[in-house]
């Protein structure tokens, strides 16, 4: 079953701050990210259930080849993006951001 993407605003400022870091070590770097993200969450979109639950209603997948954790949640239709962030981050950083 496909579901719809909604990215939250937070999800989006995750992307644009992490867009900006690769793009300042190497221009085009950013861009290769965000293609990057784009084909994790066309799988999201296409299969979202098919990810890990790590905490009650939060699934996680794990982007190839940044090292970037996409956490979101899933309604009937839509699967809603809450963060994307580093997968060294600090595990209770992640937490409250989540609000878990």
């Amino acid at each position: 079953m496909s579901h719809r993407l909604v990215v939250d605003d937070a999800a989006a400022d995750d992307i644009d701050v992490a867009y900006r870091w690769y793009e300042a070590r190497a221009e085009g770097l950013g861009a290769r990210f965000l293609d990057e993200l784009e084909r994790c969450l066309e799988q999201i979109s296409a299969n979202a259930l098919a990810y890990p639950e790590v905490e009650s209603g939060i699934r996680r997948a794990l982007q190839h080849t940044f090292p970037y954790l996409v956490l979101f949640s899933v309604s009937d239709d839509a699967a809603h993006v809450l963060a994307v962030i580093h997968a060294a981050q600090d595990p209770s950083y992640i937490a409250e951001r989540l609000g878990v």
